[in-house]
């Protein structure tokens, strides 16, 4: 699930998005003031990478304390004018100790001082370092919302974006400029992020300056670490501190079903790497999950103490997650498309490796499709983002989409090479897409317009839709507890195309 869409919808009741802000602000108490620290001699900023026309990245040196309670984080402007910086609303007050000091020269390192949650830093013509700490420990007691600050059994999860100083202005088009992050450790302490290495060293982290305001996870911690080879990437597993009843073989083997039948579907696993942090929770099976990009790619992963095997194995929400990591970030009012792909993609996915039945498929959304359809004073799915219309409206579209892509090849193409081709120009999760190339780049893979057609007529008015005859044209019939497939229905062949696609094979 994409959290900016969770959070929307938790905060449903709340007057404004106004209103949430004013209470973002006043969830962080103010802290004590802590005695300035002198600019650290010993940082020193990393090497750009070769990127032709770009300008030197900004760079952000950050040692972990003994437990991680406490970052120090060191960052190297290049030259330039005068800068301002914010700091992530709810975490300003966490943010202690600045000074600056110029790189040319013998200066002194002169105090920084906060106005509200933006910094400005003096012009440094040869160049200038910002040396700051981070109060993680606090921020988590504080805030406790894994996508900003928390602490789980002793570990930390916060991303950069919290902990990191963000340019506000004084800086290159931030979808052109770059930063660059190294994180260091005490012994028996790890870091985790979701973030893409740097070409040139896999020590470090890089990514756009636009990336800043919404990082992929991380964590800091006593981490078991594994990985898991997928086609054309690897998944970096982080599993935190609790206790959970089944092994790591098991993890490892739920990780892979799940990437192997998303790399399946979508030809390939979409991006290079991605983390995958393991929250034990007290509950009794796998839970909530969320998948979180810009930048690179990661997902949340919670499971229950005692979840047994069994339903690790059958459980979806891996598989939802990463068809996310499968598509660009849009627009918060397009989210409806993300989260629909993920509700309609993944029980195909997961069937076409074996893992469920078609009839499970058929079944699923026959069930859910109906809360999907609108109801009375709803507008098109870029205006009523209500949990039915975003997630099962956006599978409805999906799987509209892909019925009439279909019979309009002859089932020659279908919504599997729509998606494909948007992973092959680098449409995923990593990265910011207006929705019209999304849809433009799957028009142009299945040569036919039906992605924008339907976006057109879908996007700003309610538009019903007789699933009963569709169902009778697909030859699904459901009744109490079980689906019923007609071989002779009309698009029976395209039924089962869909949820069958080519054969592939389990790993034993």
């Amino acid at each position: 699930m994409n959290p900016r869409l969770h959070l929307l919808l938790s905060l449903a009741s709340l007057a404004s998005l106004a209103s949430f802000a004013s209470f973002a602000l006043a969830a962080g108490c103010a802290a004590p003031p802590v005695a300035p620290l002198q600019a650290s001699a010993a940082a020193s900023a990393l090497p750009a990478a070769a990127l032709p026309g770009a300008t030197a990245p900004i760079t952000y040196v950050v040692k972990a304390g003994p437990r991680a309670e406490v970052l120090t984080v060191d960052m190297t402007l290049p030259p330039g004018p005068a800068r301002t910086f914010r700091v992530e609303e709810a975490a300003a007050s966490f943010v202690r100790d600045a000074t600056f000091v110029a790189l040319s020269g013998r200066g002194a390192a002169e105090a920084l001082s906060a106005e509200g949650d933006t910094l400005r830093v003096p012009p440094c013509p040869g160049g200038c370092r910002v040396h700051y700490r981070f109060f993680l420990d606090e921020a988590a007691a504080s805030l406790d919302d894994v996508g900003y600050a928390a602490e789980r059994n002793g570990a930390y999860l916060a991303p950069p974006s919290t902990w990191l100083l963000q340019p506000l202005s004084g800086v290159p088009d931030p979808d052109v400029g770059r930063f660059r992050l190294r994180v260091d450790t005490p012994p028996g302490l790890r870091f985790v992020s979701g973030l893409f290495r740097a070409p040139d060293d896999p020590s470090v982290y890089e990514a756009r300056l636009s990336d800043l305001p919404r990082t992929p996870y991380a964590a800091f911690g006593v981490l078991q670490r594994f990985e898991v080879a997928a086609p054309g990437g690897v998944v970096d597993v982080a599993v935190l501190p609790g206790a959970i009843d089944v092994d790591h073989d098991h993890l490892r083997r739920w990780v892979d079903d799940a990437a192997r039948g998303i790399s399946t579907y979508f030809g390939r696993f979409p991006v290079p790497s991605a983390l995958v942090i393991i929250l034990p929770t007290p509950d009794g099976r796998p839970g909530f999950s969320t998948a979180l990009g810009n930048g690179g790619a990661s997902v949340i992963a919670r499971i229950g103490r005692s979840t047994t095997t069994e339903a690790l194995a059958r459980s979806w929400e891996l598989t939802h997650e990463f068809v996310h990591l499968s598509f660009p970030n849009l627009h918060l009012r397009h989210s409806w498309l993300e989260e629909g792909l993920a509700t309609y993609v993944e029980p195909i996915a997961r069937a076409r490796l074996g893992i469920i039945k078609p009839e499970e498929v058929w079944r699923g959304l026959a069930l859910g499709l109906p809360k999907g359809l609108p109801e009375p004073d709803d507008r098109g799915l870029d205006h009523t983002p209500t949990w039915g219309r975003t997630y099962w409206g956006g599978a409805l579209f999906c799987f509209l989409a892909d019925l009439e892509i279909r019979e309009r090849t002859g089932n020659a193409r279908s919504l599997d090479d729509a998606l494909r081709a948007i992973v092959a120009e680098g449409g995923n999760i990593s990265v910011r897409w207006p929705i019209e190339q999304a849809l433009d780049v799957g028009d142009r893979a299945t040569g036919v317009t039906v992605l924008s057609d339907l976006y057109a007529r879908w996007k700003d008015r309610p538009v019903d839709v007789d699933l009963d005859a569709l169902w009778r044209r697909l030859g699904v019939r459901l009744a109490e507890r079980r689906v019923f497939l007609d071989p002779s229905a009309p698009l029976a062949a395209i039924r089962d195309a869909i949820a069958a696609g080519p054969p592939v094979s389990r790993a034993p």
